[in-house]
């Protein structure tokens, strides 16, 4: 009987994914896994993936090429077919202006043969390396291109230089064309793969696990999992400390784990690898640190990068000022409504700045409880006492106003903005105003205001924001949606966005989520904007309450109906309303029982 074949699908983006195990389905002699990376990633997946015995790797565009280049195993590539071409030229707007198409030969070969049939103004470069890419694309932004047309390698590349980005998406028929090649390809692999594959059993089987560089450092085995990317990255800075002879013994600790490593080189058929020998035990919990989140660099540009502020490319309007601001290390503050994007400004300072190889530190200020704010404000393990990091104090004006007051003694008195990158985010009123507690941070810091303008007051950029965040969501949930109608479209450059980028955000996934046909149309929009009218009503209400106090009552019926609204403001939290009310707790609750 003939046994299954094994296939290992990296897909470079995650909209790819469930293509790939729908097609599987139609296959009942295939056994596939399917796993997600893009460029490195996917190389490190393949590599790391060799042990289980698969027979074939179907990728697809640079990633595909880059796979080919590192391991023994056949490697069979999900072309671009011309039906996904058109696709993606219909979704970019071709008409509207120069087109140009960028990536390396397996995308822009089809695109050659094509454009002289094609009614567009269409412009074909070929890459061969990522390092081109980024003086390609940046030459084509200075030429002042509608959009770019990309895979995956150069859609990353672009979307970091601020362009308006399309990815190629490669459809079910292109998918279907590299399994029957791979079924093909079923090859004189068994034995070589076979051995490989005992050996690594052997390895496997012990309690020490295994990470092998070469000595250029690239990635050669791994016994850790897709989860390990972390103590990966680490062990590749130690590489040049391990010594030419004998060995290196050191301790690493990370997320509760304490890593107990031997390094050391070694050499096969004249090559030289360096490999890392570690177990790994539990420390205890330092207690729950809510509302106090330390980044890297790399986590904090894959939160940016997958916002929609920075699909939109919103941040390129201050691309001068971060530039400008990031030339010193001044205390910075962010204000702007709920929603505009305050949260990702800063993080767009810390990956533009000096500071970017150092932790981001948010603080999120309507998070912290009273035992976190005390951790705060007197632990030595506190940020306050850190060193070269940048900290972000998320919502500072959540704070009470007492909080407020010892937060700003805090950093006076500890001098952290002297040592450190200092940002704060505050949400400001429909005008742009800042209160006298946002203020008293900015006079006494000496901050560098950054004022984000609400969404309704840019009705002219919908159009453009709606079509850059319809392509990436078409790349997430795997959808083939090519625009928005222009009535739909109409209404929603007419709605007034009361919580701007992250209800246009929440409102943009819902109609994908529901649309089964090629448009989203009036329809749909129309009962998804009336649902969001009615959503949040009542929170605009409870922020702005139109009704005014009855002054005609007894001064004891308006007191209690202060202490409720004050008490509605501060969510409940009686502490922070007596604060904000300038009374203790034992009279806030008599006003609240007075009859």
């Amino acid at each position: 009987m003939t046994s299954k074949m094994r296939i290992l699908a990296i897909a470079p983006y995650a909209g790819m994914e469930p293509l790939l195990v729908k097609l599987a389905e139609e296959y009942p002699d295939i056994d596939l896994t399917v796993t997600v990376g893009d460029l490195k990633k996917g190389v490190e997946i393949a590599q790391n993936n060799f042990r289980a015995n698969y027979d074939v790797i179907i990728s697809r565009g640079g990633t595909a090429k880059l796979i080919q280049q590192s391991v023994s195993l056949p490697v069979i590539e999900i072309t671009t077919s011309v039906h996904d071409i058109l696709r993606t030229l219909k979704l970019s707007g071709a008409s509207n202006g120069k087109v140009a198409v960028v990536g390396f030969s397996n995308i822009t070969e089809k695109f050659l043969s094509l454009k002289e049939m094609l009614p567009y103004k269409i412009d074909v470069f070929t890459i061969d390396s990522t390092e081109e890419a980024v003086s390609v694309l940046q030459q084509l932004k200075n030429d002042d291109y509608h959009a770019m047309l990309c895979d995956m390698i150069t859609y990353t590349t672009a979307r970091g230089l601020g362009m308006n980005a399309f990815l190629i998406t490669s459809g079910i028929e292109s998918i279907r064309d590299a399994f029957n090649t791979a079924l093909l390809c079923r090859s004189n692999y068994n034995h070589l793969r076979d051995e490989n594959h005992f050996l690594r059993q052997l390895i496997h089987g012990l309690d020490t696990r295994t990470v092998v560089f070469t000595k250029e450092g690239k990635l050669f085995y791994s016994t850790l999992t897709e989860d390990d990317t972390a103590i990966l990255d680490m062990l590749h800075t130690e590489i040049n400390n391990v010594p030419a002879t004998g060995k290196r013994r050191f301790i690493f600790k990370q997320n509760n784990l304490l890593y107990s490593i031997q390094a050391q080189r070694i050499f096969s058929d004249k090559l030289e690898y360096v490999v890392f020998y570690f177990t790994t035990v539990k420390t205890p919990l330092a207690g729950n640190k809510c509302g106090i989140s330390y980044f890297n660099y790399e986590e904090v540009e894959k939160i940016y990068f997958n916002s929609i502020y920075s699909v939109i490319d919103s941040v390129a309007d201050l691309d001068n000022t971060i530039d400008q601001v990031n030339q010193n290390n001044y205390p910075v503050i962010i204000s702007g409504e709920v929603g505009t994007g305050k949260e990702q400004i800063a993080k767009a300072l810390y990956l533009r700045s000096s500071m970017k190889n150092q932790p981001f530190i948010q603080i999120d200020c309507d998070l912290l409880s009273d035992k976190i704010w005390g951790y705060f404000l007197n632990h030595h393990n506190s940020p306050l006492y850190g060193t070269d990091n940048t900290i972000f104090f998320k919502n500072v004006n959540a704070l009470s106003e007492q909080q407020q007051k010892q937060l700003l003694i805090a950093i006076k008195d500890t001098e952290i903005y002297k040592r450190n990158r200092v940002i704060f985010s505050c949400i400001s009123s429909s005008e742009g105003t800042l209160d006298s507690n946002a203020m008293a941070f900015v006079n006494h810091l000496h901050c560098f205001i950054i004022t984000l303008p609400a969404l309704r007051n840019c009705p002219s950029r919908i159009d453009s924001i709606v079509n850059l965040y319809l392509n990436r969501l078409n790349i997430d949930m795997a959808k083939q949606i090519l625009g928005v109608s222009p009535d739909a479209m109409e209404m929603l450059r007419n709605f007034d966005w009361p919580f701007n980028y992250t209800q246009l955000s929440r409102v943009m996934r819902n109609l994908v989520i529901m649309e089964t046909g090629p448009y989203i149309h009036s329809d749909d929009v129309r009962e998804a904007l009336n649902k969001e009218r009615t959503v949040t009503a009542a929170s605009l209400h409870a922020k702005n309450p139109a009704k005014p106090l009855d002054l005609s009552r007894p001064l004891r019926e308006i007191n209690k109906e202060i202490v409720a609204m004050v008490l509605e403001a501060q969510n409940g939290n009686q502490s922070k309303a007596a604060e904000s009310l300038r009374i203790s707790r034992t009279t806030l609750w008599r006003l609240i029982k007075s009859q």
